[in-house]
């Protein structure tokens, strides 16, 4: 039994009632070893499936299945991102996970307990957000309050860290509760508050801090080092929900009002194979998401920079 919840039948009667006859499925790279029987529901329903091998990043990296003939996509690891429509009618699964360590919100209580916190915000990712009320029924029996953001329940995104910094104000310190350090890096990087982790795949709470100092250090190092770049290439990211063309226009304006010279570039899928070939270009902008940045650089041979990290490289020139 896979560990998390696809909500096969739901997905199935979702694009049985769309009218689907061939649907696109796309998921991260660690959910697709379980979407077999999503794939034999679907086929016993009469629909056929199609397996995206493409990697799946969020709610804002929705597949266009219509030119392989999708009438529906199954959108599985994320809850829908913004308000736009969609390429095609999706069905999104967010695949609750359903399994870890039962007993890692009385260790997250205890752990906050001892470092003598009395409030904590809670945020999580879509596939831990349903464990937010054992986390705060937690803390209430150490004699701690839990925090959570009423508009949107705790929810961080990988970009979008609102939940925690609407909070961030009324406590002592922020409990991510999920998986690996992507998005409690995003909250980290974002607030001033100590950021913890109750990680349920290891069954333990770590701290961020020395994460939170190597990253910051990074960034600033790369943003010291384009500063010098004569040249720039500002990357515009062509997926629907990633694309901010004024953005891209307002940065290379400002760049060459500053005497640089400055190339748009354009494209979906942004990594340095795809951008070494330009090299009459000395650092890069990308106009995206802004954790391609961020995430990625260990695998960049010069700076690439989000747009708030070119704002200040402007700022500097």
């Amino acid at each position: 039994m896979a560990p998390y919840d696809l909500e096969v039948e739901r997905a199935v009667r979702e694009v049985v009632a769309l009218g689907a006859k061939k649907v696109m499925i796309q998921a991260p790279d660690g959910l697709k070893q379980y979407l077999g029987e999503l794939c034999k529901s679907l086929e016993a329903a009469g629909v056929s499936p199609l397996l995206s091998t493409e990697p799946c990043y969020g709610g804002c990296d929705v597949a266009d299945g219509a030119p392989v003939g999708a009438d529906a996509i199954i959108h599985v690891g994320h809850f829908k991102f913004g308000g736009g429509p969609d390429p095609l009618p999706t069905v999104y699964i967010t695949a609750k996970h359903l399994g870890g360590d039962r007993d890692l919100p009385a260790k997250a209580a205890r752990a906050m307990k001892a470092r003598g916190f009395r409030k904590v915000g809670l945020v999580s990712n879509a596939q831990h957000i349903h464990l937010i009320g054992e986390f705060r029924e937690a803390l209430a029996a150490e004699g701690l309050e839990g925090v959570v953001d009423g508009e949107t329940g705790g929810l961080v995104l990988g970009c979008r860290v609102g939940a925690a910094t609407a909070v961030e104000g009324a406590v002592d310190a922020l409990v991510f509760i999920g998986g690996g350090d992507f998005h409690a890096l995003g909250v980290a990087l974002a607030c001033e508050k100590e950021v913890f982790i109750a990680d349920p795949y290891r069954g333990e709470v770590r701290e961020t801090a020395q994460m939170k100092r190597r990253a910051l250090a990074k960034r600033w190092w790369l943003i010291a080092e384009a500063s010098k770049a004569k040249t720039f290439g500002v990357v515009i990211v062509t997926k629907p929900r990633q694309m901010d063309l004024a953005m891209a226009e307002r940065l290379s304006s400002d760049l060459r009002r500053r005497g640089k010279v400055c190339y748009l570039l354009a494209g979906g899928d942004v990594s340095w194979d795809r951008l070494v070939g330009f090299a009459f270009i000395d650092a890069f902008i990308v106009v995206g998401c802004p954790r391609i940045a961020t995430d990625n650089q260990e695998c960049f041979s010069k700076p690439v920079l989000n747009a708030g990290e070119a704002l200040e490289v402007i700022k500097r020139l």
